[in-house]
């Protein structure tokens, strides 16, 4: 039994490679397709022509949908595996032990592929705020060959700290730009998605028509579910003829019901609360007889418009009034809503209301507040929602001063979107955290129905200048705290806030931590020939691992690459010397020390082989060791041969 080592040219060093995983799907439903090109596996297009018939197969330039210049290459964006991994730091974060929230600072189309092994179609909900396209600068590197050095170097982690991309409506490509930036990152997401997940997107007039088909291509035409309009807002600006109150919110599903043509996604989302004045709706109304004894009830009209393709003819009957005799037919034009049929069992059940004094022409029929829904359909002008103004009120509480984030959308918003768009238990999404908004709504949510749900934030360690106008505020606040001067340690600033504020409020223990976790290249050396000093190439590769980094960083980035929950048990014991990690109940174990020897071997893996025993994992086991650790190859042949006879067949090097 031999050990393989994990390089940096394994797959277990990298991300998810979503264009091998979409080839072996297509292989697995039609393997006619698959052949050998230049490059190696390649689809056979005049197969794929044939399987599907050439009526179906349409020209590139002539068909309906957005092209912009750079498509391509930004679809290559999203399948392009990372190298990257995060590395944890406990001292920056909140309850690190016990919480189940995580706020990852980095560039997020990065970060989404790093995600993708461990929360791929684990996520309820998704809300993004994505910078708007305003003719101002947005700041995220996407370049194709190097992604990782571009945001070392955008925040200020190599030389020459720098923005990588602007987007200047002067370019000749301000729609162009923006799409790039957004289109890959959609792609990602929704692969994170549960079946029945649900993406929120926020947007203003100016790029909302190009995010619907944008979002049509990613998600699917059939997955739009609405646009929510948000009143931002309570009057026009006052530099316009016309000006903008509102803001768009686009709502999508991942896939269709089988059995009703909409998401499912759809179907799954909650109510809004109810209110007090839709419970007003619901009176004690008068009747001949004396009042209903079922309590309040809503009239609602039992006849509808004759048109709409309706049976006209079976709904035109007579029914007769208990108080007059009066045989009473549908007003001109109109018919009854119910068959002949169903409305004799309400007439039955006395839920036909004829009036006060009982000589209503038609009557009307009674909802009861008692069978009333627990909630409200959620109308697509969502009501009485706060306006930016509020969410400026609330960061300023929370900061004790003003303007330290421009535009934070309001928590009554978010918290309406959390509600309607996840429940207890469930994982909620936001890669554009900016001042951490929807995490502070998540944990209120928790505190007022007692939801357990938890929060993923990804945010951009984007530098700020004393000489930008628009960043002078929130660089003398991080200057004033003493931490790195960068919008991240705004966004953790505010979740400590929020989460003592929501502690103290709360009648319940909560959740109000979080994990912090930083962006950077992966601790397994990658491979790089110094054609002027050889020797030295191959004395620093002696070594696998980057120097410097801990065994907490490793064992963050093997849960990654073997697709773990970063917030699943970890435990430890000492064996043979060794400290040895447990996780997720043994299904994957570590020993990261930097030296086994010949002796240590049988006492380390007898060892290894009865704590494995004892948790009894339900899913095969990986083991992994430091391969630079073992003082020959023998040490590490005996090790693996031990591990495999006892039923642990996967031992993996670093």
């Amino acid at each position: 039994m031999t050990m393989q080592i994990i390089d940096a040219q394994s797959p277990e060093a990298h991300s998810a490679d979503l264009k091998a995983e979409n080839i072996d799907k297509l292989k697995a439903l039609f393997p006619e397709l698959i052949t050998e090109g230049p490059n190696g596996v390649a689809i056979n297009q005049d197969v794929l022509k044939q399987l599907v018939g050439d009526a179906t197969v349409t020209d590139a330039d002539e068909k309906y949908g957005l092209n912009w210049h750079g498509k391509r290459a930004a679809r290559q964006l999203a399948l392009t595996p990372s190298t990257g991994t995060l590395l944890p730091c406990p001292n920056e974060s909140v309850g690190w032990d016990n919480t189940q929230n995580l706020m990852i600072e980095g560039d997020n189309l990065e970060v989404l592929k790093l995600l993708q092994k461990s929360y791929a179609g684990k996520v309820k909900m998704i809300y993004i705020d994505p910078p708007y396209n305003t003719g101002k600068d947005f700041v995220y590197p996407d370049n194709f060959q190097d992604n990782i050095k571009n945001y070392l170097e955008l925040t200020g982690q190599t030389e020459h700290g720098k923005k990588i991309s602007t987007n200047l409506e002067s370019s000749g490509r301000f729609h162009t730009d923006w799409i790039n930036m957004i289109y890959p990152r959609l792609k990602l997401a929704r692969n994170l998605l549960k079946e029945d997940g649900v993406i929120f997107i926020s947007i203003d007039s100016t790029e909302v028509a190009n995010l619907r088909i944008v979002c049509d291509e990613v998600f699917g035409g059939e997955c739009f579910i609405i646009d929510l309009i948000w009143k931002k807002r309570d009057g026009a600006p006052n530099d316009r003829n016309i000006g903008s109150v509102h803001e768009h919110i686009l709502v999508y599903g991942k896939i269709l019901s089988s059995s009703s043509g909409r998401t499912l996604a759809e179907e799954n989302l909650n109510l809004m609360p109810r209110t007090e004045k839709a419970d007003a709706e619901y009176q004690v109304f008068k009747e001949p007889s004396g009042p209903d004894k079922r309590g309040r009830f809503r009239k609602i009209d039992t006849t509808a418009n004759a048109k709409g393709g309706r049976d006209v003819a079976s709904l035109h009957y007579g029914i007769i009034n208990p108080y007059t005799n009066e045989t009473v037919y549908p007003r001109h034009g109109t018919c009854w809503r119910h068959s002949e049929t169903e409305m004799k069992k309400l007439e039955a059940d006395g839920r036909l209301y004829w009036g006060v004094t009982g000589t209503a022409t038609t009557p009307m029929r009674k909802l009861f507040l008692s069978e009333a829904k627990n909630g409200m359909s959620t109308p697509s002008i969502l009501p009485d929602m706060p306006l930016n103004q509020h969410a400026a009120r609330e960061l300023e509480v929370l900061f004790g001063q003003k303007s330290v984030f421009d535009t934070p959308k309001p928590i009554g918003l978010l918290k309406l979107l959390v509600g309607l768009g996840s429940g207890n238990e469930d994982i909620v999404l936001d890669f554009f955290a900016g001042s951490g908004s929807t995490a502070e709504a998540v944990m209120k949510r928790n505190s007022e129905d007692k939801g357990n749900r938890r929060f993923i934030l990804v945010q951009l360690p984007e530098p700020l200048s004393p000489d930008n106008s628009d960043q002078k505020i929130p660089y003398e606040f991080c200057r004033k705290l003493g931490s790195e001067l960068n919008i991240a340690e705004l966004t953790k600033y505010r979740l400590r806030k929020a989460a003592q504020s929501i502690s103290t409020d709360s009648t319940r223990k909560l959740d109000t931590g979080f994990r912090s976790y930083k962006l950077d290249i992966s601790n397994i050396r990658a491979w790089n020939l110094a054609t002027k000093d050889l020797e030295r190439s191959l004395l620093d590769h002696q070594e696998n691992i980057l120097p410097g980094r801990s065994e907490a960083d490793i064992l963050t980035e093997l849960l990654l690459k073997l697709g773990l929950d970063l917030c699943v048990p970890i435990e430890q014991q000492q064996i043979a010397g060794k400290t040895v990690h447990s996780i997720g109940g043994g299904v994957l174990m570590a020993c990261l020390a930097e030296q086994i020897t010949r002796d240590q071997v049988e006492t380390l893996a007898q060892g290894i082989i009865a704590w494995h025993k004892a948790q009894a994992p339900a899913s095969d086991s990986t083991c992994v060791f430091r391969d630079s650790a073992f003082a020959d190859d023998i040490a590490k042949t005996n090790l693996a041969a031990i591990l495999s006879q006892a039923g642990i067949k996967n031992v993996r090097s670093l």
